[in-house]
Order: structure tokens, then C-alpha cells, then sequence
């Protein structure tokens, strides 16, 4: 028999192969704290801990009968063997005799004073092959071997199949989660780190602007970001995210990291000449085109009219002067979503830039428009004046002759960033918002609502493939109209059942009418 555990993911038992029930939630914690213990033995105390926390308060009544009654139902399960209700020497023989022939009897639960320790196979649970991996990888990078650093590496990534222990209740859970999910994000990191060192970066950008864009990005994550992009031959959003990175560095009145820094010195080096050296900001010589978009979704699905007929508002004509375009709509939409990917659309019609900000900033605290203008000057190649009206001025001075989008997202006073609207021809500038205040004379409203059915339905298709929403049509239109056609909401459904691919469209249905 062979018996495996997978808790990269929702905890899952596989005997020869087949999914057999991991029981209930507490009792999933019990074992995930016997399997992280890796063979250890651990005393009713420390699975208490693990399970409850190490509050006694919150233990349930009489909690060693509560725990041994979980280590009954986990020895009746069909993985495990009946020799883990032994105690002894002979039972540790016995599992060590039949891992070692190859016909295992599957995963042992020994008695170990009050406590209890599991014994299973060799590379029977999946958080164990990873930490191995990742170790090996760093041992095989030490010695020069960065093919075998990426192979063990990718190895160790190809075993997630979702978060670390989904679901699984407890302290322990918590924090084996934390450092599993932490590994991972470093192990992804190391693994791309070769694959641009190694020439590929072109084919990886798409995964390290993915993984750059998560709102903890680490410097190493943007380092990756900065060289993938110079290497590419996108010089101008290379320099765009050390920017953003300086800048958001400085609001919280640290330095740049060291990766950013190293990255940057490694730019200029190979743009800088053969003499003095450059200075220690810099950008690409001639005219600057800053590009400041966020990554477009890879994804993107549905809102086909609303696209066109941004498009079709913002697409540059002879000498017009364009009329801002505002998307507004409740929150989880799309909104930035769509802006973003109508400007990237658009970016051969607006050649000389495109410029982008967040109005909002970090904790709800609005960002000041003046920040925003100080910013987008640097980006064009200009000098931020002291004064604020200055700046605006040498804002639309810096912008004259040239065709440059600005995106402002998620506005909330329309009055007050009318300085960042470009007024030359040739510049268009596109605004999204949800509960927008004040004015901004001449913009055209795009408001967005619910998908409609058929982009509700596509954008299931999309994340969990056409042949389980064919498997399912008419649980797949209702599981839509249980999202209230809502974007993110399909979204994040979706995502969930992309993770499940056990769970059936009409079981997830009927949770969401139970919720």
C-alpha cells in the first residue's frame, strides 16, 4: 500500500492513488502537526497547543480525552496502519521492515509516553519533498550548478497545488502556512533569478511582473522586474519601477533594498560609457518615454463594448484635444482592471508615455495631488519646481509636443486632480473612481455594473477551462448568477474552485445558497 500526504494545498490523503477523506477540521490538525513534526515524537501538551492554542482557557473539556479521541479517528482511517495502535519496539520494526521492502503498510501512529509520534515512508508528504528540494537547490547553487539549483527548484514548486494547509484550524497550521507560503515566494524568486541569468528573461517577465505586482513585493522581486525589463529592451519601465520603488520606499522613510540598488548599478553600468563613473541616479540618455502601467492581466475576460468604446473615445485624431475618459463603478468591478488594459492597448497611439498613479495610496490615506505631479515631472525628464502652481505648470509645460497617456486611479475628488489632466493635443488621460466627488468639465462616464452573462460565463471558462464548464452548463450559469455576475466575486470563486478540482460547479452552488 501506498500512502501519500499532500499539504501543499488543502490537506489531502492519497492510498495507491486514490483520495481518501483527511477527516475533520480539528482532526486534520492533529495530523498536520504530527506530519510537520516530521517523525518526532510530540507530547499531548504540545499537540493541545498546536490544536487549541497554548491558552488552557480555550481547551475544550477534559481536552486529552477530545485529542485521543482525534487519534482514534485518524488510526481508523484507511491509510493508517493497525499497528499504530501498538506501543513498543516491535511496531517501529515492523513500519521501518516494510518501508524498507517497498510494500509499506502505510502511515504508523505510535503511542510515545502521553504523546504520540507518526512514522510514514520516505517522501510520503509533500511540505517534506519541498524543504528537501529548496535545500538541495541552495547546495547545488553554492557549488555553481544553477541547472540543477533550477531543476531541483522546479521540482519543489510543481508539488503547490494551492495555500499550504487550506483550512486547517490551529496555531501550528498558522504558522507552518506562513512558512511554507514565505518559502515558496523564495524558492519562486531563486528559480527566476536563474532564468535571467541564464538569458531567459524575455520568456519569464510575464511571471516575475506577476510577482512583483503583490502588494508585499520584496526587492528581490523587483530587482527581477528592473533587469528583466533593461534586458528586454523596455529601458523606460525598467527605470519606472526603480522609481516607484524609491519613491514608496521614501514614504515609509527607508532606503531602497539592496537588490533595487544592485540592479540599478548593473543598468548603468551597461548603458554608462568606458570612463568616469555614472552618476547614482540616472536614466537612459535622449528623450525619456516613461511607461508606468501596471502589468495587464494576463486573463482578461468580457467587457469587449466597454473596451471599444474607450478606445474608441481616447484614440488620438489630428490635432484634437481630447476629453477625459471616467470609469466609475462599485468596488470589485474591474475598474482599474479595464483602464489598465485599454492603456496598454493604446500605447502605440500614445508613443511618447505612458503615466500612472494611484490616487488612493496606502491605508485609504488619499495621496496629495502635488505628490503625484512631482512624480510624473521626474518621469518626463523635468524639474520639480518648490511651488505647487509652479508645478502644475511645468507639469502641462513638460507634456507640450507630446502624445502621452495618464491613467489616475481610484480618484475620489475630481476638482482636485485636474492638474493632472493634460491639456495639450495629442495627450489623452483616463480616470477611475467609485464614490467620485467634484468636477472635471468634458469627461465622458463609462459606468460599470455586473457582467453580462455571456462575460460571466467567459470569464469561468477562462479560469477553470471550457471542459468542466461544459461538464456542468447549467451549474456554471447558475453558479454565475450566484455571484450576482459580480467580477470579483466570479473571480475569487473561481480561483477557489481552479484550487478544488474535486468540487463539482453545483456543490460550490449550493454552499454559496447555504452561506
Amino acid at each position: 500500500m501506498t500512502v501519500r500526504f499532500q499539504t501543499l494545498g488543502p490537506l489531502r490523503i492519497r492510498q495507491d492513488g486514490s483520495e481518501v477523506p483527511a477527516g475533520r477540521p480539528q482532526q486534520q490538525a492533529v495530523l498536520a502537526a504530527l506530519l510537520a513534526a516530521r517523525g518526532r515524537p510530540l507530547t499531548a501538551t504540545q499537540l493541545l497547543h498546536a490544536v487549541w492554542g497554548e491558552d488552557d482557557d480555550r481547551w475544550p473539556a477534559r481536552p486529552k480525552r477530545v485529542l485521543a479521541t482525534h487519534v482514534y479517528r485518524i488510526r481508523q482511517l484507511p491509510a493508517f496502519s493497525p499497528a499504530g495502535a501498538e506501543a513498543g519496539a516491535g511496531a517501529d520494526v515492523s513500519a521501518r521492515a516494510n518501508a524498507g521492502t517497498g510494500t509499506g503498510t502505510g502511515a504508523v501512529l505510535h503511542q510515545a509516553g502521553d504523546g504520540y509520534r507518526l512514522s510514514v515512508e520516505d517522501g510520503a508528504v509533500d511540505m517534506h519533498r519541498f524543504d528537501d528540494a529548496v535545500r538541495a537547490a541552495a547546495a547545488a547553487r553554492r557549488k555553481g550548478d544553477l541547472d540543477g539549483a533550477h531543476a531541483l527548484l522546479t521540482r519543489g514548486l510543481d508539488l503547490w497545488y494551492g495555500t499550504a494547509l487550506e483550512g486547517v484550524p490551529g496555531p501550528l497550521a498558522g504558522r507552518v502556512r506562513q512558512r511554507l507560503t514565505v518559502s515558496r515566494t523564495a524558492a519562486l524568486e531563486a528559480r527566476l533569478s536563474i532564468d535571467v541569468a541564464r538569458g531567459r528573461h524575455a520568456e519569464v517577465l510575464p511571471e516575475i511582473a506577476a510577482l512583483a505586482e503583490a502588494p508585499d513585493a520584496s526587492g528581490q522581486a523587483l530587482s527581477l522586474l528592473v533587469l528583466a525589463l533593461f534586458r528586454s529592451g523596455r529601458r523606460d519601465e525598467a527605470f519606472a519601477v526603480l522609481d516607484r520603488a524609491r519613491d514608496r520606499a521614501g514614504e515609509l522613510g527607508l532606503d531602497p533594498a539592496p537588490e533595487l540598488e544592485r540592479a540599478h548599478q548593473e543598468i548603468l553600468g551597461r548603458l554608462a560609457p568606458a570612463g568616469p563613473a555614472a552618476p547614482a541616479r540616472s536614466g537612459p540618455r535622449g528623450p525619456v518615454r516613461p511607461c508606468h502601467l501596471p502589468p495587464d492581466i494576463g486573463d482578461f475576460t468580457g467587457r469587449a463594448a466597454e473596451a471599444t468604446r474607450l478606445m474608441s473615445a481616447l484614440a488620438p485624431a489630428d490635432g484634437s484635444t481630447h476629453r477625459p475618459a471616467i470609469v466609475h463603478g462599485a468596488t470589485g468591478t474591474g475598474k482599474t482592471v479595464l483602464a489598465v488594459h485599454v492603456a496598454h492597448r493604446l500605447r502605440d497611439a500614445y508613443p511618447d508615455g505612458q503615466l500612472y498613479a494611484c490616487l488612493t495610496g496606502s491605508h485609504e490615506l488619499p495621496v496629495r495631488p502635488c505628490q503625484v505631479l512631482a512624480a510624473f515631472i521626474r518621469a518626463l525628464g523635468g524639474d520639480v519646481p518648490d511651488d505647487e502652481a509652479a508645478m502644475a505648470e511645468a507639469y502641462q509645460a513638460a507634456l507640450d509636443g507630446r502624445r502621452v497617456m495618464v491613467v489616475l486611479d481610484d480618484v475620489r475628488d475630481l476638482t482636485a486632480v485636474r492638474p493632472l489632466v493634460p491639456r495639450h493635443p495629442g495627450c489623452g488621460a483616463l480616470v477611475t473612481g467609485r464614490a467620485l466627488t467634484g468636477l472635471l468639465p468634458g469627461a465622458q462616464w463609462l459606468a460599470l455594473g455586473a457582467f453580462s452573462p455571456d462575460d460571466a460565463l467567459g470569464l469561468l471558462v477562462r479560469v477553470l477551462g471550457p471542459s468542466r464548464i461544459e461538464d456542468e452548463p447549467d451549474a456554471a450559469r447558475s453558479l454565475a448568477e450566484a455571484c450576482r455576475r459580480h467580477p470579483a466575486l466570479l473571480r475569487t470563486t473561481a480561483a477557489r474552485l481552479a484550487a478544488r478540482p474535486h468540487w463539482s460547479l453545483a456543490s460550490m452552488v449550493d454552499r454559496m445558497a447555504g452561506a
